[in-house]
């Protein structure tokens, strides 16, 4: 008897108990039920040029073994764009690495996001997207 009444307090404890939290992607953001993990730059990040960026996408994102990455200004300009390269066999439902080289040159820091974009070549709306905003800093003189 003694059992029950532990077991019964044990599922009413449960039972009212906040659900705990599923864990958070690492450095990853869910876009559409695909994880896209972003190693480098993390967020907010002050970064030189040439900007390195690394990280895993599903190989879904890639067509021919690349999908684009751009850096914007707040006003959505376009001031640096490369393509995000695999760093393994692309064609797999699986993670694949990637790596891109955007080189730029501002004048003083710049507040401006990175995009990554899936590669849809059919030109179909839809794609998938991510963005990490950074602060662009000048090269040392």
């Amino acid at each position: 008897m003694l059992r029950v009444s532990a077991l019964v307090a044990a599922f009413a404890l449960a039972a009212c108990s906040p659900p705990a939290e599923p864990p958070a992607a690492e450095l990853g953001e869910t876009v559409e039920g695909v994880t896209i993990v972003v190693e480098t730059p993390s967020v907010g990040a002050r970064v030189t040029s040439p900007l390195r960026v690394a990280g895993v996408a599903p190989g879904d994102w890639f067509f021919e073994a690349v999908f684009p990455a751009q850096l914007r200004t707040a006003d959505g300009e376009v001031i640096a764009e490369a393509p995000a390269e695999a760093q393994r066999n692309w064609m797999t439902e699986a993670p694949v690495p990637y790596v891109a080289e955007l080189e730029f040159e501002v004048e003083q820091e710049t507040p401006a996001t990175l995009i990554l974009t899936e590669d849809m070549p059919s030109g179909l709306p839809g794609q998938r997207e991510i963005s990490v905003p950074v602060v662009l800093v000048p090269a040392a003189e």
